[in-house]
């Protein structure tokens, strides 16, 4: 690893802790979320209806990274374009995305363990994130093993999609979902660091645009239809309980 590169890993490393520092002083903060409409409702009970716009935006994304995916000579809309433009302008290398796909879940797991009242009871959402991380994991292994795409630096054959990317995405939506009433900062925060993720996957040349787009889509998608099936899920498993007599 080259001296800049060091020394980038290190502003970087800075940077993450002192975001976690701010995140936790903002919550203690804060204390309590600024409504509780949904602590009001009973334990046991998750709304099934969400907003149409939460489907919106992982559609927009795994389709502009399916638009982008195949090779379009002399045309700037395709990833080749966006990786040579890309790798001509930003020429430092880096593992911070290594760690830094986790730190929205880290965010969302601390914040529960710290008893932060979210959208949910703790014991559904532990079962809400297992959910979303399994689909999650499912759909990114079965298809860079279904599509077997070359990286840009071409080192293997599982570029497509970025897992990278789908892990940041898949915890700044849980963190998002659970946790927006206590302060706008805190998605936002998950955002921008599963954001930094896909970026970082395509400045290290790991990742082709289209790769890091459909990884951010499956990413939330995998949360919103975790968010969706759990309630149906729950009482299916209620309704098989042996009650004793």
């Amino acid at each position: 690893m080259t001296k800049p590169s060091r020394r980038f890993n290190t502003l970087f490393f800075y940077w993450l802790l002192l975001s976690w520092l701010f995140l936790f002083s903002l919550v203690t903060a804060n204390g309590q979320p600024v409504t509780n409409k949904f602590q009001s409702a009973s334990k046991d009970s998750l709304s099934a209806g969400f907003p149409t716009f939460r489907w919106v935006a992982p559609a927009v994304l795994t389709g502009t990274g399916l638009a982008l995916s195949p090779n379009y000579p002399n045309s700037h809309f395709d990833r080749f374009y966006v990786r040579s433009e890309l790798q001509a302008t930003i020429h430092f290398r880096t593992h911070a995305d290594d760690y830094l796909q986790y730190g929205p879940a880290i965010a969302w797991a601390g914040l529960s363990v710290a008893g932060i009242k979210g959208h949910s009871q703790l014991l559904d959402r532990v079962f809400i994130g297992l959910l979303a991380y399994g689909m999650s994991t499912v759909a990114v292994f079965g298809l860079k093993h279904a599509t077997n795409e070359l990286r840009p630096d071409g080192t293997d054959m599982y570029s497509f999609p970025s897992g990278h990317t789908a892990n940041a995405f898949t915890g700044a939506s849980l963190l998002d979902r659970e946790f927006r009433d206590v302060s706008p900062w805190i998605p936002i925060g998950g955002y921008t660091m599963a954001t930094t993720t896909g970026l970082l996957r395509m400045t290290n040349d790991r990742h082709w645009v289209s790769d890091v787009l459909v990884g951010a889509g499956i990413g939330l998608l995998s949360t919103e239809v975790a968010y969706r099936a759990y309630p149906w899920l729950k009482r299916k498993f209620s309704r098989h309980k042996v009650t004793p007599h």
